[in-house]
């Protein structure tokens, strides 16, 4: 019996190492890619931002919610990385009982990387609470955020063995509210009452998680989640370089339905509505869904703080619009690989044009929705000139810089594919 589970153990640690060594040749064309230089890029412009931030906090700056918004993602943040596939159904499921070495180094390795970013936005986010008006030690927040984030897995590990996908989104979604309002607590209120409050949402989290129907061992979720682990790695890749074939899920998003109709029909536009059904409904359309709301709302805050006479917003419309605009260019590589093309009788020829054409589309109007909350509390307060120097800049970069690029992306790749 110890040998099998052993072996189970060896057996994850064989998987993480062939994992690594697949996904290390597309590391090394990202780092080629210049990539690299542009997050330093970034990275040498926020750590200029942040600290001009926290040398002159402005007043009335939001600090209770700029803590919440930056804290509760990454203390609810529970991977579980188990290297499983869907074959295992066959081969693991009657060793079942003996799953346990496995699913323990699972969660060492899943807590030790999930619990980097939490460090890192904490320990950036102090010196802009002490600025503030925080009285709590550091000390002891980090105590209680430690306690969160330990409290934040154990609720993971119970919603991934629901029976029933409802209620296992129902209670996420519970449990990102409750850690917000403790975190809400302990930012705002003394210590016994944020203590004694986040004790008493322990003890209901316990108590409810008993609740629902469980399964001993979520073969299926956890399967699942991998299988979207690896493809969320690929679709970076494939920003980069031909990637192999990912099967992509699909996601109705009955919120953006009301785009496709409006889409003429016609052979000139026949690859924009194929590529803006694959823009509203793959993992790529999720993503940048998830960055506008994140970068609107900080954005937002930003601009509501009129830090450096309203010039600070551009630093984080800058990151976000880039990310964004790095995100939609992954859309091109979606339908490289599906048969349609050859089936359908369309002119290949119009394929790229048409592309760039919702390429830019997509890019004005997340841009613009990006720009709206960066800019409408800088007009209200009578700054005008960063809201029109950002929205020159978008304007310049989507009608004239995107497209120059994309032109020679797809001729370079054209060529490859001859």
């Amino acid at each position: 019996m110890d040998a099998s589970r052993n072996r189970l153990a060896e057996l994850w640690g064989a998987r993480a190492k062939a994992f690594r060594k697949e996904i290390f040749p597309y590391l090394r064309y990202m780092a080629q890619s210049g990539f690299p230089s542009f997050l330093s890029l970034i990275l040498i412009v926020s750590v200029i931002g942040y600290v001009q931030l926290i040398r002159d906090l402005p007043p009335g700056f939001p600090v209770t919610e700029v803590g919440i918004a930056a804290l509760t993602p990454v203390l609810c943040w529970s991977p579980l990385r188990t290297w499983l596939a869907a074959a295992d159904v066959v081969y693991l499921m009657p060793r079942e009982h003996g799953m346990g070495p496995y699913l323990e180094r699972s969660f060492r390795y899943s807590i030790r990387w999930s619990a980097l970013p939490a460090v890192a936005v904490f320990l950036l986010y102090m010196p802009i609470y002490q600025g503030g008006s925080g009285e709590a030690s550091p000390w002891l927040l980090a105590a209680a955020f430690l306690a969160l984030k330990g409290g934040g897995h154990y609720g993971a590990w119970r919603e991934r063995r629901m029976s029933w996908g409802m209620i296992r989104i129902a209670f996420r979604l519970g449990r990102w509210l409750l850690t917000a309002a403790v975190i809400g607590a302990w930012l705002t209120y003394p210590v016994l009452q944020a203590a004694a409050f986040m004790l008493l949402c322990f003890v209901f989290g316990a108590a409810a998680y008993r609740l629902p129907r469980n399964q001993r061992f979520p073969w299926e979720q956890l399967i699942r989640e991998e299988e979207t682990t690896r493809k969320r790695y690929y679709t970076a890749f494939g920003m980069f370089i031909d990637v192999p074939v990912v099967s992509s899920s699909i996601a109705r998003r009955p919120y953006l339905s009301w785009i496709m109709p409006r889409i003429r029909y016609g052979q000139h536009n026949a690859y924009v509505y194929l590529f803006a059904a694959s823009l509203l409904r793959t993992e790529i359309g999720g993503i940048l869904i998830r960055l506008l709301l994140l970068g609107g709302l900080v954005s937002y805050w930003s601009a509501d703080a009129a830090s450096l006479a309203g010039w600070g917003v551009l630093i984080p419309y800058a990151i976000f619009a880039s990310v964004f605009a790095l995100q939609l260019g992954g859309l091109r590589h979606v339908n490289r690989y599906t048969v349609w093309k050859n089936i359908y009788p369309l002119p290949k020829n119009g394929q790229w044009e048409q592309y760039a054409r919702l390429d830019r589309a997509a890019l004005l109007a997340g841009l613009a929705i990006l720009w709206l909350p960066a800019s409408l509390p800088l007009l209200w307060d009578g700054y005008y000139a960063s809201p029109i120097a950002m929205a020159a800049a978008l304007l310049l970069y989507a009608f004239a810089i995107r497209p120059a690029r994309m032109r020679r992306k797809l001729r370079l790749e054209a060529d490859e594919e001859e």
